[in-house]
């Protein structure tokens, strides 16, 4: 990237270098699950595209999570005993440790946290998606690459001269927004939209994650499931973060669309708080 060009966040995606094969599978599975014709061979067949990935799937079907009376040995075993949903999760979970669990310095995050925020916010946006009669795939992959465009402005923040300028966590609603447009203009949603416009993924993912902090002025159809992943964030603010949670003036609002108030988004927490428990002691199966 020419650094003596003002930063854009096609620029600053495009600096960051070749994607990751395995990011590539995240849109290929989630385009899976939303075509009612596929199956446990077509799932099979994808992961089967990846060695390692297919190893740690057949792991975690053996283990005392998911373990049968016989231990799978195939991944089409392993697929059938754990579901077409569930193997979903997994998958989503095992691709997105390697890319997105990374020390940010920027952002003065590890990789751990980023992925933990990353999963709660997932599992977050799935809940409301599923009350709210919404498209569940869509909704958990919006929240599981929610705060992807913070690789790319990490990367490029770090090999600029504004290297040495860390970016303060303003907590939700605005997380490190008003910091990164402070420094660029713009914040990791836009740059995240971009990056997974470039990694194909469907619009349905796209919007809410470029949205994500403004889901008033977000285009319809997708202001709706923007508002999802708002309300994943303040879940995943609250189970991840040990702080008070600050409001806006635009969050009930916001929750109104849907036909939630903020005590009520909050009332999910202990579900979610389950589900993440359960999450990370699989992925440490």
């Amino acid at each position: 990237m020419d650094l003596s060009l003002p930063p854009t966040p096609e620029r600053i995606v495009e600096g960051f270098g070749p994607l990751m094969p395995v990011a590539h599978m995240l849109a290929r599975l989630q385009k899976l699950l939303s075509e009612p014709e596929s199956g446990l061979d077509d799932i099979s067949e994808l992961i089967r595209l990846d060695f390692a990935l297919a190893s740690r799937v057949v792991q975690i079907s053996n283990s005392a999570w998911f373990g049968g009376s016989m231990p799978c040995r195939t991944i089409l075993d392993a697929v059938g005993r754990v579901g077409f949903k569930e193997v979903y999760h997994l998958v989503s979970m095992i691709v997105s440790n390697a890319v997105v669990a990374r020390r940010l310095v920027a952002y003065r995050q590890d990789p751990l946290t980023m992925w933990r925020e990353s999963v709660a916010c997932a599992d977050a946006a799935e809940i409301l998606a599923d009350r709210l009669g919404e498209d569940t795939g869509a909704a958990y992959m919006s929240g599981l690459l929610h705060a992807i465009g913070r690789i790319p402005v990490d990367h490029y923040l770090v090999t600029s001269h504004q290297g040495a300028k860390p970016i303060a966590n303003e907590g939700f609603p605005g997380d490190f927004s008003g910091g990164e447009f402070a420094l660029l203009g713009f914040n990791q949603a836009d740059v995240g939209a971009v990056m997974l416009k470039k990694w194909e993924f469907a619009k349905t993912t796209i919007e809410p994650v470029k949205w994500q902090y403004d889901p008033l002025n977000a285009p319809e159809p997708n202001d709706r499931s923007a508002a999802i992943i708002y309300g994943a964030r303040l879940l995943r603010t609250a189970a991840c973060q040990d702080e008070p949670i600050a409001g806006t003036g635009n969050d009930e609002e916001i929750f109104a669309m849907l036909h939630l108030s903020r005590d009520e988004v909050l009332g999910f927490l202990p579900e979610l708080q389950a589900r993440l428990d359960r999450d990370m002691r699989i992925a440490q199966s």
